[in-house]
């Protein structure tokens, strides 16, 4: 038995322990990348030597810079600001809170962002008959998932796409070469929620009682000149990231260096804050996807995915095809689940039918990222269950969301980017 065919028997076996989702996605992707040494597919840098990758740098930094911001209290001071502003007024709440949440979530991690505005939002219901909180979490629920879609950095998904082009050598993601059709969707989202979602959601839930929420008092003082620091950081840290002075990797970690040196957060609670779990998945998932390249196991699911398609398929009608089918899988399963069975096809059979690999890249990242009609498409929908929320009110609430957003990208990726080299 030749390594290819190993190497594909280790993949599908961490693929279906991805979707049996008994042990942690980070355990899993270790094990298959353990695998791969262990049978002598690849050695131990090709397997492991991702977990020092730009990539998983820039995850951590972003991590970091997150919980700095909601730790300096700057965070909750853009929350309560927004409710000050809305004057009590719902639709006003929706607009205020489902943008800044997509903004934030654009750079920052999305259930951390969800998780600040869930007790401003529900203590602001307890104080407010007029205010359900059901009307809004959904909509902020919806600006975090798909602004955390819009920038290289606001989610993973996006960090596995990006280390796949980088190890294929295509071309690879800038920061905000998502943002013009994510930028689209996000304001989509936001018409959406105010014209069909409010409706919708009073049928779904309108009658159902507010849940209990215990507010803890705010015992933190926090220091006005710590969240100036903070802004500035930031404010620095976007810049950058446009301009790319410097490699974003760089920017990222220098960003949260900085963010301890000026006391925004402490070096144990920047260390605490990072999701090691994400990191384990991310750095083992482009480990098990550049094994398997190297040992040619990639080569054959490209050669079979491509006999079974054929050569005559219009490149518009594959893209459409293989969109729908991250959508949807992206819907049950980890979207960097899903990246990473069918971006490594796109890439091996791009060159062979003349596709544009960073195209397909984009809409399929795309797609996998502004799930939002199940609540295990993401964390942060999951969170979201928390006030309340019924599993089938996803579906009811979001499905058209998700139609509008498929539809989107259909048309804009290709008319923006091209299909073809």
């Amino acid at each position: 038995m030749g390594i290819d065919v190993i190497s594909l028997i280790i993949f599908a076996f961490c693929i279906v322990l991805f979707i049996w989702d008994k042990l942690p996605m980070a355990t899993t992707a270790i094990l298959g990348c353990a695998l791969m040494v262990i049978f002598k597919v690849c050695d131990f840098k090709t397997a492991f030597g991702q977990f020092s990758s730009s990539t998983v740098i820039l995850t951590i930094g972003v991590m970091v810079i997150g919980a700095a911001i909601s730790e300096s209290g700057l965070a909750a001071a853009i929350g309560n600001w927004i409710v000050k502003i809305s004057k009590g007024s719902e639709v006003k709440l929706i607009i205020g809170t489902y943008l800044v949440s997509a903004a934030m979530s654009a750079f920052l991690t999305n259930s951390a962002v969800l998780a600040i505005f869930i007790p401003i939002i529900m203590g602001l219901a307890l104080a407010n008959k007029e205010i359900k909180s059901k009307n809004l979490i959904m909509p902020i629920a919806f600006g975090c998932v798909i602004g955390g879609a819009s920038t290289l950095v606001g989610s993973t998904q996006q960090m596995t796409a990006q280390g796949l082009l980088e190890d294929s050598g295509a071309r690879m993601f800038k920061t905000f070469d998502f943002t013009p059709v994510g930028g689209i969707i996000v304001l989509l989202g936001l018409f959406y929620c105010l014209i069909i979602g409010r409706k919708r959601g009073e049928r779904i839930w309108g009658n159902r009682p507010e849940e209990e929420y215990e507010l803890k008092p705010n015992e933190s003082n926090y220091s006005k000149t710590k969240m100036i620091i903070m802004a500035l950081i930031f404010v620095a840290t976007v810049v950058f990231y446009i301009t790319e002075w410097l490699p974003i990797a760089v920017t990222s970690t220098s960003a949260a260096v900085l963010c301890i040196i000026f006391g925004c957060i402490d070096q144990k609670k920047a260390i605490v804050s990072v999701n090691w779990n994400i990191v384990g998945r991310l750095a083992g998932c482009l480990g098990l996807a550049k094994a398997l390249d190297a040992s040619g196991g990639t080569k054959i699911i490209a050669d079979t995915f491509a006999n079974v398609v054929g050569t005559n398929l219009s490149p518009f009608i594959l893209f459409a095809i293989l969109v729908l089918l991250v959508l949807v899988v992206s819907e049950f399963m980890s979207n960097s689940t899903a990246i990473l069975i069918v971006l490594p096809i796109v890439l091996a059979i791009a060159p062979e039918l003349g596709l544009n690999p960073y195209t397909f890249a984009l809409g399929i990242t795309l797609a996998s990222g502004v799930c939002v009609s199940c609540p295990l498409a993401s964390s942060t929908l999951g969170i979201s269950m928390s006030c309340g929320y019924k599993f089938n009110d996803y579906f009811k609430y979001g499905f058209f969301m998700d139609v509008l957003s498929y539809v989107t990208i259909l048309v804009l990726v290709p008319l923006f980017y091209g299909l073809t080299m």
